[in-house]
């Protein structure tokens, strides 16, 4: 069975309450236009790729091309990162439809603040980059790594979230959000994974195609993305593809019985 924090540990519920905490006093004091505007001033950086750099990775695809150096090594990473995604992207797509909620261009003047890098969608509510990359978190936290990765993992989805207001796409509201239900969509996930068998090699082979085929999508097919990022987003996906072809060539290996 896998192994997986407590329920007591600080690591399974002080981000998601951050999160909603957060999200209760910006909403309470009125502040989300204010405070977004004082933030993506401050964040402003030249050039402006190196946002659109940062911010890609917490695109879903990136962070799923991540998993690959874990493929063949740790089926519990795999099969808990499966769920928790499942989760997080129904959650996420069902605030986004429920609130429908304008994007900082649709409601500021232009000109008024930094936006950088290519249309954004609609939809505001909850942020979908900070909450995939907490939900990576999340699941990192959960399972057992040391607590340096833990911090480690932990920076880089507060990176993502400040990332998100930096290039204008979203309010600090919808990054709070996203950090609570990126984490509750990993504390799901992983309770899940205990339950629902997915360790087992057919279960971890397909989970490994996806992720091949995301690489293949990423540096062959995807040509929308911020042009800044572009290098970044072949250059990762075949490394992450180069580092798993160890564990991909194990869990592939005729004969194998498990993941």
């Amino acid at each position: 069975m896998i192994r997986i924090l407590p329920l007591k540990s600080p690591w399974t519920w002080a981000i998601p309450l951050t999160g909603l905490a957060l999200l209760l006093a910006i909403g309470l004091t009125g502040s989300n236009q204010r405070l977004f505007l004082y933030l993506n001033d401050l964040l402003y950086l030249e050039p402006a790729g190196v946002w659109l750099n940062i911010t890609l990775f917490g695109d879903a695809g990136m962070i799923l091309v991540l998993m690959l150096p874990f493929v063949g090594r740790r089926p519990d990473l795999i099969w808990s990162a499966v769920l928790a995604a499942l989760l997080t992207t129904l959650l996420v797509n069902g605030g986004k439809e429920f609130f429908l909620a304008d994007r900082p261009p649709s409601v500021l003047a232009a000109g008024s603040f930094h936006q950088m890098g290519n249309l954004f969608g609609a939809t505001s509510f909850p942020s979908g980059h900070t909450a995939a990359a907490f939900t990576l978190a999340g699941v990192l936290a959960q399972l057992p790594f040391s607590n340096r990765v833990r911090v480690g993992v932990l920076l880089y989805a507060f990176l993502i979230g400040l990332s998100r207001i930096a290039i204008g796409a979203h309010w600090p509201m919808d990054v709070a959000a996203g950090m609570a239900v990126g984490w509750f969509g990993a504390l799901l996930g992983v309770r899940l994974a205990r339950r629902i068998p997915g360790e087992g090699v057919w279960v971890q082979r397909v989970a490994a195609l996806l992720l091949v085929t995301t690489v293949y999508y990423l540096v062959v097919v995807h040509q929308s993305g911020d042009k800044e990022a572009r290098m970044l987003e072949i250059i990762v996906p075949l490394a992450c593809l180069g580092l798993a072809l160890p564990g991909l060539a194990r869990l592939f290996r005729p004969g194998t019985a498990r993941a």
